[in-house]
């Protein structure tokens, strides 16, 4: 199936455009602070290491920003998605860290735990699980591999794409007016064989055609009154098509849990039913994002650990701005007010209140 949901990403649009604005909401950026330095010369090290890191992982195509937009059209594409972490030949720094195509990963249960393997040229080659990382997106039980959103839409995507074909040639027939000709054979003359008036008016009407065929569009018809010319209008509208298809259409829509506004579809009439959307899209990019930074703390303090001097990375994925950025702003003050109260009145202490507005301290 993961050759269909590329082939799906690739050739249909509404699915390659869900797919692109997945990666887009979720690469809002993100920022890196540098926690616990040894001394300040470690921490301007750290962040040193960690620039040149952001610029040579992916082989240097586009450095951290290039990595995630692989991993991302991964995730959304086959609900999977594959790193592996090169480590230098001294071992003393990350070399790389390169995408791992996810077709290509077997899982074994070896000694209580998964163990990752690599098909290469039909061969099973063991991935170092402490420099091997793999997100399994909606997984099922104890199952690693991870669940496509396109599971849910191929039969949906056939009906999609039938409608279309469908509806391309229905509004061709119907929207280009045609000529339609009746010839009524004349008499039978006396004395004419049966075989001959067959003959005669085949002859009539092959002449009729031929001379229809090599019509010019601004050539007129002469005939003899036996033969009636009469234009014929499609009356077929494309309503019925377009109420069908955009019934399949929201079905794509939804498999890929995306809201219509976000693919140029908005069926309400008020900025609210838009705002609305957008706010359960963040919070399942949120969601998303908790294992992008996982995983990129993972990275950066692989790499801090084998420098000289001791510090620690913490990575903040920064959130997909508002519809109403003075509304936010406005509830933001209020949570703050709130919290500089409970404090001041006792009930929590600083620290509280700064973990309570979601700062570390």
């Amino acid at each position: 199936m993961l050759e269909v949901y590329r082939f799906l990403r690739d050739a249909i649009p509404d699915i390659s455009d869900g797919v692109w604005t997945w990666k887009r909401l979720c690469q809002s950026g993100f920022d890196v602070e540098i926690e616990e330095p040894s001394s300040e010369v470690a921490k301007r090290r750290a962040q040193g290491l960690l620039d040149s890191l952001n610029g040579r992982v992916n082989s240097g195509d586009r450095g951290m920003d290039g990595l995630l937009d692989v991993f991302y059209g991964s995730l959304f594409t086959f609900g999977a998605a594959a790193l592996e972490i090169v480590p230098s030949r001294s071992r003393e720094s990350i070399h790389d860290v390169v995408p791992v195509d996810v077709w290509t990963i077997r899982f074994r249960r070896e000694k209580g735990g998964l163990q990752a393997y690599q098909l290469r040229d039909g061969a099973e080659v063991k991935l170092p699980m402490e420099r091997f990382i793999y997100v399994g997106m909606d997984r099922d039980g104890t199952n690693p591999y991870g669940r496509s959103m396109l599971r849910s839409i191929p039969f949906v995507v056939k009906i999609q794409q039938r409608l279309m074909e469908d509806m391309a040639k229905a509004t061709h027939n119907a929207g280009w007016p045609k000529l339609h000709v009746s010839y009524r054979p004349e008499e039978r003359l006396r004395g004419e064989s049966v075989e001959a008036f067959e003959a005669r008016v085949k002859g009539t009407f092959d002449e009729l055609r031929d001379s229809l065929s090599g019509l010019e569009a601004d050539q007129n018809l002469v005939t003899y009154d036996n033969v009636a010319v009469d234009l014929v209008q499609g009356n077929q509208t494309a309503h019925v098509f377009y109420e069908n298809q955009k019934a399949v259409e929201e079905q794509v829509i939804t498999g890929m849990h995306l809201m219509p506004i976000l693919l140029g579809r908005n069926y309400g009439t008020t900025e609210t039913y838009g705002t609305a959307q957008f706010e359960i899209i963040n919070r399942q990019v949120a969601a998303v994002n908790r294992s992008v930074q996982r995983i990129l703390e993972r990275l950066y303090n692989f790499e801090l650990a084998l420098m000289w001097g001791s510090a620690r990375a913490r990575v903040v994925m920064k959130e997909n701005r508002t519809v109403d950025v003075w509304r936010e702003a406005a509830a933001r003050g209020k949570e703050i007010d709130n919290a500089v109260r409970l404090r001041d009145e006792g009930f929590m202490d600083q620290a509280g209140a700064a973990k309570a507005l979601g700062f570390s301290g």
